[in-house]
């Protein structure tokens, strides 16, 4: 289903910045393109991907965006890759969320630390579960998208129109059962599911609104679309093929091009569509402009708790280098300190960003399908791009912590 991927980028900076001499016969721009190029023609068979988009932002620059491969597998639909291209961008969408959740504070119409049994007391088993910690995984909610049922579901009804109510009663406790819930951090969808019930409940308009008006429309995202409870054909034509090649986590989809499936199965926890460049637009919006939140909201967001034990953390460390804060998550590497990172995924697509504080970079990448986490080398695209920035940027190369 669609989750972070905190081990691939946990490993994922542990190389040196030592010089490398520079070849001016070739720009950055022919650099980047080749380093695509190569992780395409390496990866698109072990990984089932027929594209893929990369963008990168230098402070001070234009966006600089680069393409790959075809739209689909068989040559006779698929197109080239393009601006014009879209991916399903999985659980980056939760930033969204969590963003409304933060404007909707600010504006005293809800506090992070209310509970379910102010907002939807019809859950009635987990009455002392905040806003906040549905957003930072800390409800440790059972997750809807990794039970056998859901799945099976899914998997017989692809263009269901699904309800969050029927997300949530994947694991709601049935009858007079109430299992105890873990402790600590645990990665869970359906918080999410939650948090937008609580939207709708306090706005009286559907989320779908109040994200387009609220984030897409706010940050001037012009390419970023949240196709929930359908997709208008517009946008699906724009769509690249999405391929599951993932036999751990869905058997059932292996080999299937997943396009035409209903994003309301991930809804506010999964459901954005994208390109490259407007994910970064969207992530330089969230943590260094205040046209979607103020310094003090920024300051919320990003308040983190280890994923090791699920409480409180200042600051990611060498010993604890992963922390998730609200729809965003923290890495620590000691060559450039601490950066934020997400990568989301769906049943065919996998999208990711890196944000690095140290120099102000984003980097954003996207390729057309799903697979296990062991057999992900996204990251290693990413590790190579930001190599590259540095070697061709030294005032941008990140001091050793």
């Amino acid at each position: 289903m669609f989750y972070i991927r905190s081990i691939v980028m946990g490993a994922l900076f542990c190389f040196s910045l030592a010089s490398h001499a520079q070849n001016t016969d070739v720009s950055f721009n022919e650099k980047a393109q080749k380093s695509l190029v190569e992780h395409y023609n390496r990866y698109k068979d072990k990984e089932y991907f027929s594209g893929g988009a990369l963008s990168i932002y230098i402070p001070g620059e234009d966006i600089k965006n680069y393409y790959v491969g075809r739209t689909a597998h068989d040559d006779q639909t698929g197109r080239d890759i393009t601006a014009n291209t879209l991916f399903q961008i999985g659980s980056i969408t939760k930033s969204f969320t969590a963003a409304i959740i933060l404007q909707l504070e600010k504006e005293k119409k809800l506090s992070i630390d209310d509970t379910l049994e102010k907002w939807l007391p019809q859950y009635s088993k987990w009455p002392q579960i905040s806003i906040k910690s549905l957003l930072n995984m800390t409800s440790c909610l059972p997750n809807y998208s990794d039970t056998p049922l859901w799945n099976v579901d899914e998997f017989h009804q692809p263009l269901r129109r699904w309800k969050s109510e029927e997300l949530v009663s994947y694991v709601y406790p049935k009858g007079e059962l109430s299992p105890p819930l873990r402790q600590g951090y645990f990665y869970t969808n359906t918080g999410y599911i939650l948090a937008s019930m609580i939207v709708e409940k306090i706005t009286e308009h559907s989320f779908t609104q109040e994200l387009n008006e609220r984030t897409i429309n706010k940050a001037g995202l012009e390419n970023t679309f949240y196709p929930v409870p359908a997709t208008e054909i517009a946008i699906q034509s724009r769509l690249a093929h999405g391929y599951n090649y993932n036999q751990y986590d869905s058997p059932n989809f292996v080999g299937q091009n997943l396009q035409n499936n209903n994003l309301s199965w991930a809804a506010a926890a999964g459901g954005a569509v994208s390109n490259t460049e407007d994910i970064i637009k969207w992530v330089k919006a969230l943590f260094t402009e205040h046209v979607i939140l103020d310094e003090a909201q920024q300051t919320k967001l990003k308040q983190i708790v280890s994923e090791q034990t699920g409480k409180p953390v200042k600051e990611t460390t060498s010993t604890d280098p992963r922390a998730f804060g609200l729809g965003v998550a923290q890495g620590f590497d000691k060559h450039m300190g601490r950066y934020w990172y997400y990568e989301g995924e769906t049943l065919g697509y996998r999208a990711i960003y890196l944000y690095t504080p140290c120099n102000g970079v984003i980097i954003s990448a996207v390729f057309n399908s799903a697979v296990d986490a062991k057999n992900d080398h996204i990251g290693e695209l990413m590790k190579q791009v930001f190599n590259l920035v540095q070697e061709n940027y030294p005032k941008l190369k990140c001091k050793p912590v």
